[in-house]
């Protein structure tokens, strides 16, 4: 069986559809699946190589974009058994082949923030009219399930949830050299060290994070907050300052992935108060590295998180504040919590979720 997977978005290599794409060719690799590349200039996929062995370029203009995706896609290579789209979009007319879609999640349609511009509008209007070509869609969490269920119930037969997977870098121990360079190289000085590694928009929440955090710190004396990428957000660097935090929240830049890991075995406690996710990825990231994990209780997040972690009314600073006095002032129940995160992210192993789509893809080409 010969799968072609669209490649297309593989840029920067740190987004979560990015990390989701490297994962999952990595664990198919891995269980003796080959997969073809298409949609970036013709490379070979080294699974075994952080990005794919693909050299990263510039983000593609949304025209660009569009066009691979409604015609590009459909010129790919013909002596092929099934064609992966690793993202929401399908092109216009079937493929000759079994196609699979993986939707991470239906934000475009559940808040409005993300889709009032009309290019947007137009875009969604497509993947809603389209993706129904797929021979299967993929949800990778029941949450995200239940949106596909509630707004385009006529997708729902052609369903099936596989959850998201964890790269298997953050199952590896830093070596402590590393982990000497990181420390002096960001200044990190204070305990407890709270790590938050995700996105700036209003969904992630972090305001309230920041908040309760101002209270936790006010208590203590003491602690930190590192906050990866949030350097080149304006209005988080603005709150930050105001609420007088400055000495106290290590804002990074973005960050590689090993940086990212050797932060979360530096971390204390990892924070994440996100109010909406398809899945909730570096929840599990920090589960696998043994870290006590506070999060949201939404739907997705608690469903990576279940009873491995502490979960909380996304708003509510208060209660974000009084959790973590809880879990920093009482080694026992971090202790418990970081044993069985590791146990719990096990189920998100690469090898055990490639696995899953394997059986999918057989069943479809058959």
């Amino acid at each position: 069986m010969k799968i072609a997977m669209d490649i297309s978005i593989m840029e920067e290599c740190r987004t979560g559809t990015e990390e989701y794409t490297e994962g999952l060719v990595w664990g198919l690799h891995r269980i003796g699946t080959q997969i073809l590349g298409i949609g970036h200039q013709g490379r070979a996929l080294l699974p075994d190589r952080s990005c794919l062995g693909l050299t990263p370029r510039p983000k593609r203009s949304p025209w660009h974009k569009w066009w691979w995706e409604t015609f590009g896609i459909m010129s790919g290579p013909q002596d092929i058994s099934l064609v992966h789209i690793p993202y929401m979009m399908h092109p216009p007319k079937a493929f000759r082949v079994p196609s699979v879609v993986t939707v991470h999640d239906l934000i475009p349609y559940r808040l409005q923030a993300y889709h009032g511009r009309l290019k947007e509008k137009l875009y969604f209007s497509q993947v809603r009219k389209y993706l129904p070509l797929a021979t299967q869609i993929v949800a990778i969490s029941q949450a995200t399930y239940h949106d596909i269920a509630d707004i385009f119930p006529k997708w729902v037969p052609k369903v099936t949830v596989i959850p998201n997977g964890v790269h298997p870098d953050y199952f590896r121990p830093v070596a402590v050299e590393q982990m000497e360079k990181l420390i002096s190289r960001y200044h990190l000085t204070r305990r407890p060290r709270l790590l938050y590694v995700g996105g700036y928009d209003a969904r992630k929440n972090v305001r309230t994070l920041l908040e309760a955090c101002q209270r936790v710190f006010s208590r203590l004396k003491d602690g930190e907050l590192v906050l990866v990428g949030g350097l080149h957000h304006e209005s988080t660097v603005r709150f930050v300052e105001e609420l007088d935090l400055t000495d106290r929240v290590i804002l990074t830049p973005f960050l590689s992935r090993s940086v990212v890991v050797a932060l979360y075995q530096a971390a204390d406690l990892f924070v994440y108060p996100s109010t909406y996710e398809g899945f909730g990825l570096p929840p599990a990231q920090a589960l696998a590295m043994g870290v006590p994990v506070i999060a949201g209780d939404t739907s997705a997040v608690s469903e990576v998180v279940e009873d491995s972690g502490l979960l909380v009314p996304p708003s509510d600073v208060s209660a974000w504040s009084d959790t973590i006095m809880k879990v920093v002032q009482t080694p026992a129940l971090a202790q418990k919590m970081a044993a069985r995160g590791r146990a719990r992210a096990e189920d998100f192993s690469w090898e055990n979720i490639a696995a899953q789509y394997l059986k999918l893809y057989q069943r479809i080409v058959q």
